[in-house]
């Protein structure tokens, strides 16, 4: 079975997410900031990880750099982030799969879960940011 791990510091943006996670089909795992993500990271494969960039102590910038050091296949990021496209830009392509604006719509986020799920690239539209993942 496909693993997500969803990780936000907000309780009921993690809920949602998880949910949305699981009528698509697929286990969630949760993870309340970056140093329980990075634990989890440690010790399971995920193939998605739906991340809050912007989070107290360890954020989820810091998540991604720990991704990129993981041996294997990486998961595919999708970010959910109110971050200006500048910033967002400067992300590693290579690991990061979409951005997703909140507020954001449920049904277009389940889309970009199975669309990385599967390894497939997404079409920018509303506030859907994608990147493009190297082989």
């Amino acid at each position: 079975m496909i693993r997500v791990l969803v990780v936000d510091d907000e309780p009921a943006i993690r809920a949602l997410v998880a949910r949305i996670v699981q009528r698509a089909g697929y286990q969630a795992d949760l993870a309340r900031d970056g140093a329980e993500a990075i634990a989890k990271l440690d010790e399971a494969a995920f193939q998605v990880v739906v991340l809050d960039l912007m989070m107290p102590n360890v954020d989820g910038y810091q998540v991604i750099d720990h991704v990129r050091q993981l041996p294997g296949q990486h998961p595919a990021i999708i970010l959910v982030s109110a971050a200006d496209t500048a910033a967002l830009r400067k992300l590693d392509g290579s690991i990061v799969h979409s951005v997703i604006r909140k507020p954001f719509d449920i049904d277009v986020l389940s889309d970009l879960i199975s669309a990385a799920a599967e390894s497939r690239s997404v079409e920018p539209k509303g506030n859907v940011l994608p990147f493009q993942r190297e082989s």
